[in-house]
């Protein structure tokens, strides 16, 4: 006599697996946003310098004004849009505003998830300009912020006169 052997789940089986998995990923999912919340805020500093180090250099390669400025839509300059977009362009009528014929040099992608970034300057205009003659900034000294909103990662990145950034951790914002 030949007997057929199935192998399969039961369906007690099915739920006891269903529910260690709910458990599991109920317990690290928490530290995940965590670890996420973490990379966030060691990575703006990173970005802000790269980004800032670029438009220096292409103010002074290209012998024109260089913006950076916060952009929600990646095509104009928005202001306390920082979260979204960073934009790096030529501004020949120095008006701080992406113009017709104006080139984009540079749309960088911020989408924050797990703070928020906003920038504080000398002259309280919601963008940084690197001038032509010399690289740097034109009364664009300031400090970024961020403020995160999963663990207390609360950082001021200040720009230098001279176009330098360095980091401060801040105990809140």
């Amino acid at each position: 006599m030949y007997k057929k052997i199935t192998r399969a789940f039961t369906i007690v089986e099915l739920i006891i697996c269903i529910a260690m998995i709910a458990i599991l990923a109920s317990i690290a999912l928490p530290y995940y946003h965590e670890y996420r919340a973490r990379q966030e805020a060691q990575n703006i500093p990173i970005k802000l310098s790269t980004i800032n180090r670029y438009a220096r250099s292409q103010a002074a390669i290209l012998r024109q004004n260089v913006v950076i400025c916060p952009s929600q839509d990646s095509l104009t300059c928005q202001a306390n849009q920082w979260n979204k977009t960073m934009l790096v362009f030529i501004d020949k009528n120095k008006n701080r505003q992406v113009d017709t014929g104006e080139t984009i040099l540079h749309i960088d992608v911020v989408n924050l998830k797990y703070g928020n970034l906003s920038w504080r300057g000398a002259l309280s205009l919601p963008s940084v300009t690197y001038q032509a003659q010399t690289g740097l900034p034109i009364g664009s000294n300031g400090s970024f912020y961020y403020c995160s909103a999963q663990f207390s990662s609360q950082q001021r990145i200040v720009l230098s006169k001279m176009g330098h950034i360095r980091r401060e951790s801040l105990p809140s914002c």
